[in-house]
């Protein structure tokens, strides 16, 4: 009961963040435009067909379908356990589409922006306003290289790139947050997050 009550409230917390990064948002690009480097709805645009979407994201569903064979036969349940499965299924797809939906729109959108005032923020009040912001620093010479490293390399252009290192930070720290979210699926669940 307890542990049902930490997943409702961590479930909860997220959608109360994103609540507040849209108000820090609107604040923030109505009287400092140019702190957030991105347009609001900037990332709102959908220029690729079903076709390629599917092409490119069937090594991700083929992951997702060995892992649940690999869930059902580890946890293969007596068939009057399983007589409702169907309405499971859907029930469970739905809550999943949601979770998906939802979880993308708060962690990659709003909570992300957010951060980068976070971190330009933060960085001023650490030493930024004498020209050595400790938050910089420490993204500049730690967390991006490691993030880099974990990464491949892949995030390098945006981890680094020309639109400053407080972005870079924001996806770091929004996508650490995303990761953290599923501590409750142990770790396993943690890691493939």
């Amino acid at each position: 009961m307890e542990e049902q009550k930490k997943t409702k409230k961590g479930g909860g917390c997220y959608l109360t963040t994103a609540l507040g990064s849209l108000i820090i948002i609107g604040i923030v690009m109505t009287f400092w435009p140019g702190t957030i480097p991105f347009r609001f709805f900037e990332f709102w645009k959908f220029d690729f067909n079903l076709g390629d979407a599917l092409k490119t994201s069937w090594p991700l569903l083929i992951w997702a379908i060995g892992i649940n064979i690999v869930n059902v036969i580890r946890t293969h349940n007596h068939p009057k356990l399983n007589q409702h499965a169907e309405i499971l299924l859907v029930g469970g797809a739905l809550i999943s589409t949601w979770a998906g939906v939802v979880e993308e729109i708060c962690f990659r959108w709003l909570i992300f922006y957010a951060q980068i005032v976070g971190y330009k923020v933060s960085n001023f009040l650490f030493f930024g306003w004498a020209g050595f912001g400790l938050p910089e620093w420490v993204f500049n010479h730690f967390s991006g290289p490691v993030g880099n490293f974990l990464t491949l390399g892949y995030l390098q252009p945006y981890l680094f790139g020309g639109l400053g290192w407080a972005v870079g930070a924001a996806i770091l720290s929004s996508n650490g947050q995303f990761r953290d979210g599923h501590l409750y699926q142990g770790f396993f669940g943690w890691l493939n997050s």
